[in-house]
């Protein structure tokens, strides 16, 4: 798709101009206008939404899914697991409900079904933090976060079969950070990794202007900025308060939606405790560093998805997105 679409007027959605008395189809396409906030790996948007009356056909964009850093898809999937969760959060706050499957493989990553009988009680705080939440990339502040916190954070997870792990102990802390490191440098060492990098930076995507995103895209792609990378984030992991790890017992792509529906709730529910929340995702692309990470974790169930947790002081802007109705088809 052609990065000049991408907006950050998205951001503005107006749920005063929801088509209550419209038909279905209508609404769903309105709903989806919240569904591409969603967060999504390296901002890739890698969904694609075909419609046909108040059924949703969540998949895979193959032009925004990256190859070379994520080639077992396993991002991507939970990228969309985002989009999914955000479009059922919205749905319960306008009165509809969602039925949600997710098949094990095809074309089709999850068929969504919207109707009436939604709760919009259920998830009315996770909602007004659809257009508010974002991902920090900054130094989080040492102030701990409480407990109770992150056992609602987790409490989110579990209707989804998803454990939230938890890392606050600095020595445990310590050897994430060193995976990071090496996983940086690992992962920089690789031409293909640093060139759909780049150009993904390259494009805006990221939200920088268009000099500073050539800039970027030009040191990625060319520079060996590895150890630079490595010790940057490692530090990020050490110093942040708590460090969130996703898992699951089962390694299929339904696993890999439901984490991110998981993920998706629990990061609304941050942005609502004033809690940022960054995804790190280069460990769990390199099979070495994941089991590494996993033996961390002392857990059988596979690492899906880690994030830092913590407070910063202000803002960061949101990252623009290609609006809803240029990444929505009439279903075939």
């Amino acid at each position: 798709m052609d990065p000049a679409g991408m907006t950050t007027d998205v951001w503005g959605v107006d749920a005063d101009e929801f088509p209550a008395g419209g038909p279905v189809d209508e609404q769903v396409r309105f709903l989806l206008r919240y569904a591409v906030l969603a967060p999504s790996s390296h901002n890739a948007q890698p969904w694609e939404f075909a419609v046909d009356g108040g059924a949703v056909e969540v998949r895979a964009a193959e032009d925004r899914w990256l190859r070379a850093a994520d080639p077992g898809r396993r991002e991507l999937h939970v990228s969309l697991g985002c989009a999914v969760e955000t479009l059922r959060v919205a749905a319960r706050h306008f009165g509809l409900g969602c039925r949600v499957e997710t098949p094990a493989d095809g074309s089709v990553v999850a068929r969504v079904e919207v109707g009436p009988g939604g709760n919009p009680e259920r998830d009315e705080s996770l909602f007004a933090e659809i257009p508010e939440r974002y991902t920090d990339h900054r130094p989080f502040r040492q102030s701990p976060v409480p407990k109770d916190v992150t056992d609602e954070l987790r409490d989110e997870a579990t209707e989804f079969d998803v454990d939230l792990r938890i890392v606050r102990e600095a020595r445990p802390k310590q050897t994430v950070a060193a995976l990071q490191a090496t996983a940086d440098r690992q992962r920089m060492d690789s031409p293909a990794y640093r060139r759909e990098l780049g150009r993904w930076i390259g494009n805006g995507a990221l939200g920088d202007s268009w000099l500073f995103a050539r800039v970027g895209q030009a040191v990625v792609t060319h520079l060996d900025i590895g150890g630079r990378e490595g010790r940057k984030n490692s530090a990020l992991i050490e110093s942040a308060p708590a460090v969130g790890v996703l898992t699951t017992a089962t390694d299929d792509r339904p696993a890999q939606v439901a984490v991110g529906r998981a993920y998706q709730r629990l990061a609304l529910a941050a942005s609502a405790a004033n809690l940022a929340v960054h995804p790190m995702s280069q460990i769990l692309e390199l099979p070495e560093q994941r089991e590494s990470l996993q033996s961390v974790l002392e857990t059988d169930h596979l690492p899906q998805h880690l994030f830092r947790l913590g407070y910063v002081k202000g803002r960061q802007d949101h990252t623009p997105r290609w609006p809803a109705e240029s990444v929505t088809v009439d279903a075939d």
